[in-house]
């Protein structure tokens, strides 16, 4: 609900849009997970997190990370002759060097190790009875500045974005973008504070469209565009008001400076809990040369199948030891197939709280704190005619709703087998 390209009315993101209207358009595209980090390992390892072993978020007296038996997208296109950067927040490893980027195959990263509301003053400090350091800017193993400001992250990121096209526009590249914004804390550069309808919130979204601009701007302008993939998404759903239950506090007010949020309408609740508005996010691909412009599509996809995706397009083979939760979209992207076949997805970190199977979706009561369940028992939904799922049909569906629990519970056993098998 935040891109005009899915509806608001409320942030003008006229770049972002361009990418949705002249390239495709998937409705029905989702992360593994309602939080960070367990998405993220989706994103760069194509495997579900509780096949991985990630439970839930890295916080920054964490130890571990992404373990090095996996082979992440950027290490498989790195051996493949691509250069490779991140630029921004990584969250998947920082305790040791071994754990981050650049030890899993991105040869430049300029960002920070975890998000940037994880500093001294997080109410998690209290509840972990932890003290954490200030947030640190980091390149490649080194932190080159603490603390950071919030309000020109969105500049500092895509800079250095910028600066790495302009160097290697000659040869083949990978670059993740991943921006700060809109995650609490919430910042904007004085370019783009009060020009939104939806207070700062609404200025951190526009200026994400300024940098998807920038970034548009500089490939057009070496020639680039017409044989780039740009892939566009969220790592989860927009913080839901609920979360903070309406207390005016100080945590609030530091979060939230003027009590300005995101929207996942029409989708029921946000980040933390499996309904849709916390796992179903934007997902735009953009490619003059291979996509049709115009298209929407509506099978159900998620953030796992980007890395078969973006191998396949660079004609590269799989890894052929894992197993993988995504599916290459390439036929589906480029018009040489209507729909994607029949798969459940599951959305959770170890052990998963929902399942998408078809037009049907499964919840389970275990939510988060965040969004009430609206049953204490699992719960059944028909996405085709509920998007919002407000009508549970698991009553007036046995058969249904036990299938779905038996193909749930078999994923997340197949899954689980292999995170202890290796």
């Amino acid at each position: 609900g935040d891109l005009g390209s899915y509806g608001s009315t409320e942030h003008a993101t006229p770049h972002i849009d361009r990418l949705a209207n002249e390239g495709t358009r998937l409705t029905d595209f989702y992360m593994t997970s309602p939080v960070c980090t367990p998405s993220r390992v989706a994103l760069f390892t194509g495997r579900h997190p509780a096949r991985v072993g990630f439970e839930t978020l890295l916080w920054p007296t964490s130890s571990g990370g992404l373990p090095h038996s996996e082979q992440t997208v950027a290490e498989v296109l790195k051996d493949n002759g691509y250069r490779t950067a991140l630029m921004g927040k990584w969250h998947l490893g920082h305790s040791e060097p071994a754990y981050l980027p650049m030890f899993h195959g991105f040869e430049e990263w300029y960002g920070m190790p975890y998000p940037n509301d994880m500093d001294p003053q997080h109410p998690q400090t209290v509840w972990r009875e932890e003290t954490w350091p200030e947030m640190p800017m980091m390149e490649g193993t080194e932190v080159i500045e603490r603390p950071i400001d919030v309000n020109v992250l969105t500049q500092q990121y895509t800079a250095k974005a910028v600066a790495f096209i302009a160097e290697h526009h000659h040869e083949p590249f990978f670059l993740v973008l991943s921006h700060a914004m809109p995650h609490t804390i919430i910042g904007a550069s004085p370019d783009f504070v009060g020009k939104s309808k939806n207070g700062l919130y609404g200025d951190s979204v526009e200026e994400l469209d300024w940098s998807t601009g920038e970034i548009m701007r500089t490939l057009r302008a070496f020639g680039l565009e017409e044989n780039t993939l740009v892939f566009f998404t969220s790592d989860n759903g927009a913080v839901h008001e609920e979360r903070f239950g309406g207390e005016y506090n100080e945590t609030v007010r530091r979060f939230h400076p003027d009590l300005s949020f995101g929207s996942n309408a029409p989708l029921r609740g946000g980040k933390m809990a499996t309904y849709e508005g916390g796992v179903r996010v934007p997902g735009i691909a953009y490619w003059p040369k291979g996509i049709p412009a115009g298209s929407v599509e509506d099978s159900p996809a998620w953030v796992a199948d980007l890395m078969p995706t973006f191998l396949d397009m660079a004609g590269i083979a799989l890894p052929e030891n894992l197993d993988f939760d995504g599916i290459t979209l390439e036929p589906l992207l480029t018009g040489d197939t209507e729909s994607l076949p029949k798969r459940p997805l599951v959305f959770g970190g170890i052990n998963p709280t929902a399942m998408r199977y078809g037009k049907w979706k499964l919840v389970m009561p275990n939510q988060s704190r965040v969004v009430s369940p609206e049953s204490e028992e699992p719960m059944l939904y028909d996405l085709s005619e509920d998007i919002g799922e407000s009508n549970n049909l698991a009553d007036e569906n046995p058969e249904q709703l036990a299938r779905m629990l038996e193909i749930f519970e078999a994923k997340i056993a197949e899954m689980h087998a292999d995170t202890v098998s290796r």
